[in-house]
């Protein structure tokens, strides 16, 4: 076996190593498959849902307000 073929095998083994590390093999995680990203996309939707009920407490609290002053002008 030549120098370069064995320099092509030693090249082809990182590269493979470096794939498998990476999960950017063919049969590695997919984004799908992943708990990071699936954890990330629950915390965005979670964030989506507090953000939608504190606008909705706000004006709760908001309208509260106003019947509280307007309750005490009066």
């Amino acid at each position: 076996m030549s120098k370069l073929d064995e320099a092509e095998k030693r090249l082809n083994r990182a590269l493979s190593a470096l794939e498998a590390a990476a999960g950017a093999t063919p049969g590695g995680v997919s984004p799908s498959q992943n708990p990071i990203e699936d954890d990330l996309k629950a915390a965005r939707a979670e964030v989506g849902k507090l953000r939608a009920l504190n606008k909705s407490m706000a004006e709760k609290l908001d309208d509260t307000i106003q019947r509280i002053k307007s309750i005490l002008e009066n």
